[in-house]
């Protein structure tokens, strides 16, 4: 067995602290009691020799470590491995039956590290030593993973967690990613540390590293020289930036680049394009993305992509990063995407390649476009891949900008198509759609084809809108009655434009032939988002039969098509007719309706507006103390998500007169708390509140019903209980029911009181 000088140098004291992992410590540990073979697998520099090294150091039998770096010929490996667990064997019998002999049944383990370039003799040195020594057990490290050796299972270790952008500064030093950052810095400089002014450039360092301790480690030996800001300035050249000569760190893990080229090496020629091809993705991409862009019927088949991009799955360059809505998606590090895309431009494929991404997601965006709002189509299925693919198309429209001409054209075109998914509004970036819009109109040629060019400007104009910006919309609308006076679609911007920029009730005439003829064109999703401001603008701006009619008319279409996100919205609607033409209590919970579909898909642009319509609506109801906390929680969200209603005429005026009635019925010192009770919450309790989840404002409603509250109103002002129930088309005695579980939950003992219990409570609706 090995000696004590031996085990020793197995066990080795690190040089470097050792940072987070806590949880691969444990679970590694596990299951090395748990099987004889364990191969641990991961990116190149993600830390899995420190890891091993780490988790061995209390294990309860004799540790051997083979470093397996420098083996270049596969047949020296088994005497590379008995060198290193101590076996002397001068005899002519082979170095296998020499090891076999040393373990006999003795309890050890055997570490294999870096083997990934000789993966094939590493497993059958593996098989061979499990079955010939019943008591050892073997721990493999590798880039390879699995190495196919019977009983084997796998540990794949991630790079450490990142920051999210945005995150406090508390949360940002808790970070292992940026624990070990301000570790290695501090071996060079003693005083670094992680600052509110050095805190967003620290965040990006240390996502654009993908949180990799190797590439983590090299970055901050250069805060020694420059501020973080500067390095993160100088990462597009991370290979020259991310090399150092710390004499910790093993010859092949002193550069980034040399790690890289270790990989690049172990894959063959057709991984090693694939390789290269798949760095234009600038985030995840599934397999139909991966044929699309790698094949090109030459050197890469669409037959050979899937099993190219297993290939480089085993290989770590490729990771397994999620398959919501049942497919598999797949993402590479950035600084391993970053080799590659040099490696494709040292090609000369870069343009080819480029140009296939850009027409796969102009199909992509086009696709869905033509589903949105279709009869049996699931339109939250495409939102949602869309948004995550957004990273992807925003790289192919830059593309189509930069490059212009019939590239440009097709950058256009999936502008336009992703401001048709409505993937904009649902993500909560609508000045970015704007900005797409513009540029690529901006840079279209000659030959470019009317009707994207329309498409792009009318939904630039709704946009433009939609934020209540005048100047752009007025611009905007000059811009598609100069394009095509006569277009449908043009008639849906007049009619937006005359809704929200100027109040005009000519509106209501305008977009209702708008929905008809785009209708009668076939332009479904068109027609229904037409028929959605028709609502709007027959509710503000119409009387009341009309109003309900139009809701209803939408509403039911967009049930119909089993159209979710359009239905919420159709549903807002209809709470806003409640609120100016019908029951505010109705109204509240419309809009909670709505609010709370749209929390649960993390719809950003919706989940403003029904916030504030429940504030209008709980106003409307005379709870005032509600109301001003949500007032509080909804200006709180226009200033995180740039949503500007109050800036559009007819939601501007109603929620004008909101405030002005919270302040009157609470008082201007009581009205500041409350509301400043609201604005101090993050999003996800400030939706609560809204919802009537949650509240620190007392609610003299908070134990009535919906059903409770109208019955409570109808008979405050008079009318009989038979009269409720024709009213409400509820029988009789259910209403002598509520009455008489409503009265003690006001406080009251008889009916009577309840005409001057809610003048105490409530305040004339006029929202």
């Amino acid at each position: 067995m090995a000696t004590g000088d031996e085990l020793t140098a197995a066990r080795r004291v690190p040089v470097s602290t050792f940072v987070g992992r806590d949880r691969d410590l444990r679970v590694l540990a596990e299951r090395v009691r748990a099987t004889r073979m364990l191969t641990v697998h991961g990116a190149g520099g993600v830390g899995k020799t420190e890891l091993v090294r780490r988790m061995v150091v209390d294990y309860p039998a004799p540790v051997h470590f083979a470093d397996l770096t420098q083996v270049t010929d596969p047949g020296l490996l088994v005497t590379v491995v008995a060198e290193s667990v101590g076996v002397r064997d001068h005899s002519a019998r082979p170095p296998l039956a020499a090891l076999l002999d040393h373990f006999g049944d003795h309890a050890a383990l055997v570490v294999l590290d870096n083997c990934e370039h000789v993966a094939e003799a590493a497993a059958d040195l593996a098989t061979a030593l499990l079955a010939g020594a019943p008591a050892l057990r073997v721990v493999a490290t590798s880039r390879i993973g699995p190495l196919h050796v019977p009983g084997e299972r796998l540990y794949r270790v991630e790079p450490l967690a990142v920051p999210a952008e945005g995150a406090t500064l508390e949360a940002v030093q808790a970070t292992d990613s940026v624990r070990l950052l301000v570790d290695r810095a501090c071996e060079a400089t003693p005083d670094f540390a992680v600052t509110a002014a050095n805190l967003a450039d620290v965040v990006r360092l240390v996502r654009r590293l993908d949180g990799l301790p190797l590439a983590t480690t090299l970055a901050a030996a250069r805060l020694r020289t420059l501020t973080v800001g500067q390095l993160v300035g100088r990462l597009d050249t991370a290979f020259s930036v991310l090399a150092s000569h710390r004499r910790d760190l093993a010859p092949q893990h002193r550069a980034l680049v040399v790690v890289l080229d270790c990989t690049y090496r172990l894959c063959d020629e057709a991984e090693q394009l694939a390789w290269e091809r798949l760095s234009v993705f600038e985030a995840g991409f599934d397999l139909d993305a991966a044929e699309d862009v790698c094949a090109d019927g030459a050197a890469i088949t669409r037959d050979q992509v899937l099993d190219l991009v297993d290939g480089l799955i085993q290989k770590s360059v490729l990771d397994v990063c999620g398959g919501d809505g049942g497919v598999a998606r797949y993402r590479m590090l950035e600084t391993t995407r970053q080799y590659a895309t040099e490696r494709l431009a040292e090609r000369g494929e870069t343009k080819a390649v480029r140009d296939r991404h850009l027409h796969h997601y102009h199909d992509f965006a086009t696709t869905a476009a033509g589903k949105w709002f279709a009869p049996g189509e699931r339109e939250l299925h495409w939102v949602n891949r869309a948004v995550a693919e957004f990273a992807n198309l925003r790289s192919a429209m830059q593309y189509g900008s930069d490059t212009g001409g019939e590239t440009a054209v097709t950058g256009l075109g999936i502008a336009a198509a992703l401001a048709n998914v409505r993937v904009w509004f649902f993500r909560g970036t609508i000045r970015e759609g704007y900005h797409w819009l513009n540029q690529l109109l901006a840079v279209q040629p000659p030959s470019s084809p009317l009707g994207p060019r329309v498409e792009a400007a009318v939904n630039a104009c709704w946009i433009a809108v939609c934020m209540g910006d005048k100047a752009r919309a007025d611009a905007a609308l000059a811009r598609c009655q100069a394009l095509a006076p006569r277009d449908p679609a043009t008639a849906f911007a007049e009619g937006t434009h005359r809704l929200v920029i100027n109040g005009d009730a000519a509106a209501i005439h305008q977009l209702a032939r708008a929905r008809q003829e785009l209708s009668a064109a076939g332009r479904r999703g068109a027609a229904h988002m037409a028929g959605l401001f028709w609502g709007m603008a027959t509710a503000f701006l119409g009387d009341r039969t009309q109003a309900r009619a139009v809701s209803a008319e939408i509403h039911t279409e967009a049930a119909a098509h089993g159209a979710a996100w359009a239905t919420s919205w159709t549903r807002w609607v209809q709470a806003l007719t409640e609120l100016r033409h019908g029951s505010p209590t109705r109204a509240v919970a419309l809009f909670r309706q709505s609010l709370t579909e749209q929390r649960s898909w993390d719809e950003r642009w919706g989940a403003v507006w029904s916030v504030h319509g429940i504030a209008w609506s709980l106003t409307a109801a005379g709870d005032h103390p509600r109301a001003t906390q949500v007032l509080g929680v909804s200006h709180t969200l226009r200033a995180t998500t740039g949503v500007q209603i109050i800036a559009m005429i007819p939601f501007g005026e109603v929620h004008a007169e909101v405030e002005r009635q919270c302040l009157r019925a609470l008082g201007i010192d009581r009205y500041r708390s409350v509301f400043a009770s609201g604005a101090e919450l993050a999003l996800a309790e400030g939706q609560a509140v809204a919802l009537g989840e949650a509240s620190t404002v007392d609610d003299p409603w908070l134990e009535i019903t919906a059903r409770e509250r109208e019955v409570a109103e109808l008979a405050a002002q008079g009318l009989s209980n038979r009269e409720i129930a024709e009213l409400l088309r509820i029988g009789v005695r259910t209403v002598e029911t509520h009455v008489r579980r409503l009265l003690p939950k006001l406080g009251l003992r008889r009916r009577a009181q309840l005409p001057r219990w809610f003048a105490d409570h409530t305040r004339p609706r006029t929202a």
